[in-house]
């Protein structure tokens, strides 16, 4: 998604994204470095939070960020971890833990500044009240959608299926069927 987004950013001055099908993970990741998203009924974008190898599955990364931190708090507040929990912990390496921390962190790192580079830049005023928008105010919206898809606990899957009505209060979506011209094209 990386390599694709700053290929078309050396290529083009406005890259725009349609999502008529799925658009998951780096889908979404890449469709976030865009100026503009449109989207149809059918079309749908996806969790962001990374997916990283241990042992024999693939898992989230924001839940093993989170299955450690809790045993963490748990060893905190009791002085230990049951047997089972203690041997799990016990096999973990630093640097597992760092990678899976940095893969997490990666993600959010590429959409919280493509959104603020690109699709927040023409935001100038909220829709609620009209109010100016500030450069703060784009970097905490970006901050806040980045998190919001790398929230594997709020998805509970990394397949989940992202529609307009899911993304429409952090995140402008055209919706391609307003336009009946446009949706005959599209679809």
């Amino acid at each position: 998604a990386e390599e694709i987004a700053k290929f078309l950013r050396k290529k083009f001055e406005e890259v725009n994204f349609i999502i008529a099908g799925e658009a998951k993970s780096a889908g979404t990741i890449l469709s976030l470095s865009g100026d503009n998203i449109y989207m149809t009924d059918t079309g749908s974008l996806g969790p962001i939070d990374a997916q990283v190898r241990m042992g024999r599955s693939t898992i989230s990364a924001h839940d093993y960020k989170e299955w450690v931190d809790l045993k963490r708090k748990e060893a905190a507040d009791n002085g230990s971890l049951n047997p089972f929990d203690a041997v799990m912990v016990a096999q973990i390496s630093p640097g597992e833990l760092y990678g899976v921390i940095n893969s997490l962190e990666f993600a959010k790192d590429l959409v919280k500044s493509w959104l603020e580079e690109y699709k927040f830049k023409n935001w100038t005023k909220t829709r609620t009240n009209g109010k100016e928008v500030t450069s703060e105010m784009r970097k905490n919206r970006a901050i806040e959608v980045a998190e919001m898809l790398c929230d594997h606990t709020t998805w509970r899957t990394h397949g989940r299926s992202l529609k307009i009505e899911d993304l429409q209060e952090v995140l402008v979506i055209e919706r391609i069927d307003d336009d009946p011209k446009l949706a005959d094209i599209v679809y």
